[in-house]
């Protein structure tokens, strides 16, 4: 089945005085008031003039409507994320209340990128192991390979834009799991699979309806068992045999164990999507050629640094501590603006020395997985325009879904 519907939610100078701006006229006439504050810049049309100002002129605040800290600069996010009390979650809350007691909150719970402490670390380790050492070669062939068992659904090109940001990134890391994707009589490969990763990711978000929760938990116990009953005969050689065995001799339970496999699923759907998509925007905007998959991997990786699909995160302080000069107390939250940082003129070094985009995060949570998302969301791009999409068409009907962190184009049906 396919994925269900999205709710209503040049080579370039890597200057930031020279960049070109993210929006047509049109939609640059549109954007000319400032977001309100940090949470509705995600959703904005043209955000990061005001992210540069706010980086520039407050770098470390607190704001008064929002309740909470701000990080804006890039010394001022690396600051906080690496801060040893500021934590993934508020402290006595390791689950979102709408979640907890059921199938979701604990899938949730058990998610290494959710949890501080040496279980994450444990855990954090071998995940890293075996996504630093992925063949990226070897996920290009994967992604070709399914993405030629996806038919074009339809003729719209806004419809099937939607519909492979959200499945084929999803599809490739089962993939590479080493899950068993159903196929028809003709070869298609089911995205059913994908349709369960997207619900749940829905009921992670604190704007979910009570519905989407509902549907979210029922996901989380189809993902879960499913995953569960496919490790024993997953091949050698693949993520979800590595895992189960390291797992198993790092003492760490097979619930948690298979938790984090079904994370990386969740982990390559919204975000990669989310890139995927500003990627198409930034193509439509642009009348940029993406060529082959050098070129995109580029492409990707300047619309990762600029036009992030992450654009913020948050902190938990466990203990009162100082954070860039100013006194902040226990059970204090920090929204920590990774777009702010990205386009911070002061600071426009990475958060690592490989230059890592800020939207995959620094210090102890930094994402694993950043150079295979980059791949997926290049993979995803170069197969959805080979099939004739034309962004140009995309862009003039794209808003952004609702979010208080991932910045996702939606874009509509053409009339």
């Amino acid at each position: 089945m396919a994925v269900s519907p999205i709710r209503p939610e040049t080579v370039m100078d890597s200057s930031l005085d020279a960049l070109p701006a993210l929006c047509s006229p049109g939609v640059a006439r549109a954007a000319h008031a400032s977001p309100a504050d940090p949470i509705a810049a995600v959703t904005h049309p043209d955000p990061y003039p005001w992210y540069r100002r706010l980086a520039r002129t407050r770098a470390f605040h607190y704001d008064v409507s929002l309740k909470l800290w701000v990080a804006a600069s890039a010394a001022a996010v690396a600051e906080v994320l690496d801060h040893p009390d500021a934590r993934v979650r508020p402290p006595g809350q390791p689950v979102p209340p709408a979640l907890a007691g059921g199938p979701a909150g604990d899938l949730f719970g058990r998610l290494v990128r959710m949890t501080d402490g040496p279980a994450h670390a444990a855990l954090k380790a071998i995940v890293l192991r075996y996504l630093v050492g992925l063949d990226l070669g070897l996920v290009r062939v994967r992604a070709h390979a399914l993405a030629a068992a996806l038919p074009r659904m339809t003729g719209d090109d806004a419809h099937e834009a939607m519909r492979w940001m959200f499945t084929l990134p999803v599809l490739t890391v089962a993939d590479l799991l080493g899950l068993p994707l159903e196929r028809d009589a003709d070869g298609h490969v089911s995205t059913r699979v994908a349709g369960f990763v997207s619900t749940f990711a829905m009921a992670m978000s604190p704007l979910a309806t009570p519905a989407e929760v509902e549907a979210g938990a029922a996901a989380a116990q189809w993902l879960t068992q499913w995953t569960h009953d496919c490790t024993p005969s997953a091949p050698a050689g693949t993520l979800l045999h590595a895992l189960s065995q390291d797992t198993a001799l790092a003492g760490i339970d097979t619930p948690t164990m298979v938790a984090n496999a079904v994370g990386l699923m969740i982990q390559a759907c919204e975000a990669t999507a989310g890139l995927i998509g500003n990627t198409l925007v930034h193509l439509g905007r642009t009348g940029q050629a993406a060529g082959p998959d050098s070129c995109a991997d580029g492409l990707v990786a300047h619309v990762a640094r600029l036009d992030p699909p992450v654009q913020n995160t948050r902190r938990f302080m466990v203990a009162d501590a100082t954070l860039c000069g100013q006194p902040v107390r226990a059970g204090d939250a920090v929204l920590v603006l990774l777009a702010a940082a990205a386009h911070d003129a002061a600071g426009e070094v990475a958060p690592t020395a490989a230059g890592r985009p800020w939207t995959f995060g620094a210090g102890r949570h930094g994402c694993p997985g950043d150079a295979l998302a980059q791949v997926l969301a290049a993979c995803t791009v170069q197969a959805l325009l080979s099939r004739g999409i034309q962004p140009a068409r995309l862009v003039d009907r794209v808003r952004y879904r609702p979010s208080v962190n991932a910045r996702i184009p939606q874009f509509d049906v053409q009339p």
